[in-house]
């Protein structure tokens, strides 16, 4: 069966009801149960679960009613036994998003934050500021434009596994025929598509070779 790509999203406050949490408990994995059981914030067990359910999902999309996760070698969560199936899970604040696709891919979703002058410096490169600066529309926008640009390197760096292993001063972005293209000495990510996405006060940058993605809210 082929992989669609697809990025599938959700607000995980449909289980602060207790009725619909223990409803889409109960249809979880035994792993899952167990990774929110050993969650401690309430907050935490939502997004845990809110994962678990995008995950399920986005299998039984795939044809996969059984399926077990396991870690690669640099520790990136996988299906167990399929070489054709990537999934990159992230959350902030209420959303929680999940990435699919027949190809290696990264993902990340931000809340828009403030930044402050230090945080500027301590993750972006001048390069990368005159970049923002060439995005934003008005000062107004300074906030949203570092939360995207943050959440295009947090992509890169979960694509190549590396995490936050991988500086993100490292990974240097420029804007090329309109789109936001990186490159780094410490990762191969010439070639990769950024792919951008904006939903309420959310920023999400998808990290993958291929170029289109479908927009799921399956809950």
């Amino acid at each position: 069966m082929k992989i669609e790509n697809t990025l599938y999203v959700m607000n995980i406050d449909i289980l602060e009801d207790q009725v619909q949490f223990d409803l889409w408990y109960d249809k979880m994995p035994e792993f899952r149960k167990r990774k929110v059981d050993a969650l401690k914030p309430h907050r935490s067990k939502l997004l845990s679960l809110g994962a678990g359910m995008l995950l399920d999902k986005a299998m039984k999309d795939c044809g996969f009613d059984d399926y077990e996760i396991e870690l690669s070698e640099n520790g990136k969560p996988r299906i167990k036994g399929r070489g054709d199936v990537f999934f990159n899970i992230s959350h902030s604040g209420e959303m929680v998003v999940l990435g699919i696709s027949d190809k290696e891919i990264g993902v990340d979703i931000e809340k828009v934050k403030h930044f402050k002058e230090s945080l500027v410096n301590y993750v972006f490169m001048p390069q990368d500021q005159d970049l923002a600066k060439e995005l934003m529309m008005s000062e107004s926008d300074m906030d949203k434009v570092y939360t995207r640009l943050w959440t295009v390197k947090e992509s890169i760096m979960k694509h190549c596994g590396k995490g936050i292993s991988l500086s993100p001063k490292n990974i240097l972005l420029r804007l090329e025929n309109g789109k936001i293209k990186a490159s780094s000495a410490a990762c191969d990510c010439e070639a990769l598509n950024l792919i951008p996405y904006e939903i309420d006060d959310y920023q999400i940058t998808i990290c993958s070779e291929c170029e289109d993605f479908t927009l799921l809210k399956p809950f």
